[in-house]
């Protein structure tokens, strides 16, 4: 995934990207092919020897094709545009495919990380990323991100390594 790569300023280096987990999209899954077999059952069911059922037909599937994009595509697109990457100076959240929404929090801000997984996400290995920061936000929520707890760890690796370099230096003459 070189798509976080637009977003890093030139001193940055990509240390951590990921989407959110893949069992997101499961229920959106199991609606789409509820959709397929009612809308099937619907076809089957009319009558294509008269006119209305060959009208009827073209109804439920239209019908049919725009529940699935509605509950199938659109939160699949969604979830194929929600990214979260850390760099060596930030923690990045950006969303959205039509209209887009980021956040980032820059790592010398972060105070606090802490991450959730019920019994459920550790058998599927995600769950829950807490970042609190020094900031008038205060704190960023990653929600379904594969396995928090190196997320976690990779942060903190971050952290240290931006506190063990050296300070820059002003430019020659300033």
């Amino acid at each position: 995934m070189a798509y976080a790569d637009r977003y890093l300023a030139e001193d940055e280096e990509l240390l951590y990207e990921t989407r959110q987990h893949w069992t997101t999209l499961v229920s959106e899954f199991l609606l789409l092919c509820v959709i397929i077999a009612v809308a099937g059952g619907l076809v089957w069911a009319l009558p294509t020897d008269e006119d209305w059922g060959r009208t009827g037909v073209w109804v439920v599937l239209a019908v049919a094709g725009v529940a699935a994009v509605w509950l199938w595509l659109v939160p699949l697109l969604q979830w194929r545009a929600t990214l979260y990457f850390l760099t060596t100076k930030r923690l990045h959240k950006r969303s959205g495919f039509l209209s887009k929404s980021g956040r980032s929090i820059p790592l010398a801000r972060v105070n606090d990380v802490a991450f959730s997984a019920s019994l459920w996400e550790r058998i599927m290995r995600y769950g829950t990323v807490r970042v609190q920061s020094a900031s008038e936000q205060g704190m960023m929520t990653l929600r379904h991100v594969p396995n928090p707890e190196a997320l976690k760890n990779q942060v903190y690796q971050a952290i240290d390594g931006l506190r063990d370099e050296p300070p820059a230096q002003p430019p020659y003459g300033a």
